[in-house]
């Protein structure tokens, strides 16, 4: 039984999700995860699982930009923002997973309207 590239890429993939989950700082976790996202990038554009392609190419900018403002320190704002009085430590949080809500709202927008371009592309 031979073992296609594919199939060693969806593998790599699904070890380096794993090593995320083992991982206790954020720089090494976003690392790992911006590595999981490449090869499930890969993994589902050549076994066209347009689903996995589609979620790895919105979660590789999200991890992206966390990994850049984790070293640019970031953290220590929200930590600051952890200490601050409850109402403006949540109204603070809150904005900001709504603007990744958004982020990732218009991602699968975006690749949802690519699925299709493409489907109908290969249809033609």
């Amino acid at each position: 039984m031979a073992i296609s590239l594919a199939d060693l890429l969806g593998y790599a993939a699904s070890c380096a999700v794993l090593a995320t989950f083992l991982m206790r700082t954020m720089a090494p976790l976003r690392l790992v995860a911006i590595l999981s996202n490449v090869l499930f990038l890969v993994f589902g554009y050549i076994d066209q699982i347009y689903p996995v392609f589609f979620l790895h190419m919105a979660l590789l900018p999200i991890n992206t930009w966390r990994f850049v403002a984790a070293k640019t320190g970031e953290t220590a704002l929200t930590e600051r923002a952890r200490l601050a009085p409850p109402a403006v430590s949540w109204h603070h949080g809150a904005s900001r997973y709504a603007l990744w809500f958004a982020v990732g709202l218009l991602a699968g927008l975006v690749s949802t309207f690519a699925v299709l371009i493409m489907a109908n592309a290969r249809v033609l």
